[in-house]
């Protein structure tokens, strides 16, 4: 007994005599002298004062996502003979994910401020384009109409936004947080920017830390226990929602996958094992990378980022050769998007930007949406889009970089 209040003292002053690594000593290590309590101010002679950092904070919605090494590719099969996703082991560092995916009414709020900030006429270019919902054999007009007009959608996930409609998002949300938070605080430190994730970080995200599993969760079964679809998905050819011979509306007493179109960004799906919802299904999700088939050999294998499409001016980034008909050819691998001045008009996209190429204009995404069968839910498969392009199936949802220790305990 005695032996066991001895473990349990020394175990909780450790605890509490754990030092914060990341905190600023009093005084300085290499010139002894003390630091000012208050931070220094250009052009003072006083004794020099750091800032004073409490610790990054999550913003709203965002989720810690504690970096790592995975096996990053990958997926169920390559049906497509694409192979743009061999496996390979990478590092990512900490970063912050959504929760959820952006809904309709933020969206609207950001169209609302943005309309106060930058004027009527620049606002129109950054509505969604609800004809991504027109079919030439579908009656679809209710949901181009009403899909994101109608307050009934408000919490479904927006669609119909381009990459660069995504980035212009990030941007005012960064600028709008942070003045919240200045307003609020006068000495706070302002959030590092909103962005979107990189595909290596969606996927690791996505992954939840079960590495070796296809989805974002545990097993192979698109079903849980109950018998209750885990994501929202096309199961086959016509069949958006699944059979019910009960009736009603409520699952396992009706439809058993919920939805038709996207479902509400939080529903009855299950988070993965970072608390994230709609990881696979319901919308897929705009990442930060250029695509190019070979990417995943050809990048970095801490942080893997494709900024640019085209890197053939080094021979060394060249892609591998294969036998076709007994010949060797350059696999091709650059997708090709020039830059339209008339699209341009009508819909927000930046000006061509002399260091890119007209390769730098497709992007990756990730992730299955609600007319996808669930090959393309595994988290390893990538797929691509035009950036001044949009769908029905494609959303997105914000990342944010950790600053300081990659950890919640240190």
């Amino acid at each position: 007994m005695f032996l066991f209040v001895v473990v349990i003292a020394l175990l909780g002053s450790s605890a509490c005599t754990r030092k914060n690594y990341n905190q600023v000593p009093k005084a300085s290590r290499k010139t002894g002298v003390a630091y000012n309590k208050k931070p220094s101010q250009a052009g003072s002679t006083e004794a020099y004062g750091p800032v004073r950092f409490p610790g990054q904070q999550a913003a709203p919605d965002m989720v810690f996502i504690e970096g790592g090494t995975f096996h990053m590719g990958g997926a169920e099969g390559d049906i497509g003979y694409e192979y743009n996703n061999r496996e390979r082991q990478v590092t990512v560092h900490s970063f912050y994910l959504d929760q959820t995916e952006v809904a309709n009414v933020d969206w609207k709020e950001f169209l609302h401020y943005y309309e106060i900030d930058s004027g009527a006429e620049k606002v129109v270019q950054m509505r969604p384009d609800t004809f991504v919902w027109y079919r030439d054999l579908a009656y679809n007009e209710p949901f181009v109409e009403l899909y994101f007009q109608h307050p009934a959608f408000d919490n479904y996930p927006v669609v119909g936004v381009s990459w660069y409609q995504c980035n212009e998002f990030c941007k005012w949300r960064t600028n709008f947080v942070n003045r919240q938070l200045l307003e609020a605080n006068p000495d706070a430190i302002p959030h590092p920017r909103f962005r979107l994730p990189t595909e290596a970080e969606w996927e690791y995200a996505a992954r939840g830390l079960l590495e070796q599993e296809l989805y974002p969760w545990e097993g192979k079964s698109l079903r849980n226990q109950k018998g209750r679809f885990n994501a929202n998905m096309k199961r086959g050819r016509g069949d958006y929602a699944g059979r019910s011979s009960a009736g009603g509306s409520r699952l396992l007493e009706g439809l058993n996958d919920g939805y038709m179109i996207p479902g509400p960004v939080i529903s009855f799906y299950d988070v993965n094992d970072f608390g994230l919802y709609h990881m696979a299904g319901n919308v897929a999700e705009w990442t930060l990378d250029t695509y190019r088939v070979l990417a995943l050999e050809d990048n970095e294998d801490f942080q893997p980022f494709r900024r640019r499409g085209d890197l053939e001016s080094d021979p060394e980034q060249q892609d591998v050769v294969y036998a076709r008909n007994g010949m060797d050819r350059d696999r091709i691998s650059l997708l090709y998007n020039p830059y339209d001045p008339k699209k341009a008009e009508t819909k927000f996209i930046p000006g061509p930007d002399p260091r890119d190429s007209d390769h730098d204009r497709v992007k990756v995404y990730r992730g299955g949406g609600w007319s996808d069968v669930a090959y393309y839910l595994s988290c390893g498969t990538r797929r691509f889009w035009n950036a001044d392009s949009s769908a029905s199936h494609i959303g997105f949802r914000c990342a944010m970089s950790r600053v300081g220790s990659p950890s919640l305990n240190y």
